[in-house]
């Protein structure tokens, strides 16, 4: 068994849609029934070019079934983080297949140019996609308490029947300084822009001072 299948296989067996994998991207995860299709989606890709591979079809024939499957998934009513989510998963089928000729053509298809300059065409799909986010959702903003980076806290989905049940510590990724954050209540979704969670300490176990001497704890660590 070549790399290419052994790595196919691995990325086949992987949970790609887990909770864990969309915490990983600082979201919550979608609907439980749309991570059901989309790892159901990939897996098939994945077997058709397992199986392409092992009968040692055409690379032309082999872009016709990634390209069916990328028209077919990207079809799917996703919002702009799960459709950055599935895509970076087509670039690493991608990646793994070695075509540069995929490469040029998922490029071509996610941001509409012929040119291929990756890290490019990542910041001005994030650019967008952040531009996009500003505009459609409630933002709690805080500074840093260092260096005055802006953590910011998008409200994907809100109810009102949830209520502030905990505090936040937070790092920013900009200098790595621990803060403490207090989302309030009503927030069933989000996700977050410029720090990664580091705790969560239950509001019926701490209060703000106690969940201050924590942050000051973490901070001597």
């Amino acid at each position: 068994m070549n790399n290419k299948i052994l790595a196919l296989e691995k990325l086949k067996n992987k949970e790609k849609f887990s909770n864990e994998e969309w915490e990983n991207r600082g979201l919550n995860p979608s609907e439980k029934s749309l991570c059901i299709k989309l790892e159901k989606s990939f897996n098939d890709l994945i077997t058709n070019l397992i199986s392409s591979s092992n009968t040692k079809k055409s690379p032309q024939e082999i872009e016709t079934i990634f390209e069916k499957y990328f028209n077919k998934i990207k079809s799917d009513e996703l919002d702009t983080e799960e459709r950055e989510f599935v895509v970076d998963y087509f670039d690493e089928i991608a990646k793994i297949l070695k075509s540069d000729s995929l490469n040029e053509k998922l490029n071509s298809w996610t941001y509409g140019t012929e040119a291929y300059d990756y890290e490019k065409a990542v910041k001005k799909l994030s650019e967008k996609i952040l531009e996009e986010e500003r505009k459609r959702h409630e933002i709690i903003s805080m500074e840093c308490s260092k260096c005055r980076t802006q953590l910011e806290t998008f409200i994907l989905e809100k109810d009102n029947s949830i209520p502030s049940f905990e505090f936040d510590i937070i790092k920013c990724v900009k200098c790595s300084e621990l803060n403490i954050l207090d989302k309030g209540c009503g927030i069933k979704r989000y996700r977050f822009l410029n720090y990664e969670l580091i705790e969560e300490l239950p509001k019926e176990e701490y209060d703000l001072s106690k969940a201050l001497q924590r942050l000051e704890q973490l901070k001597t660590q």
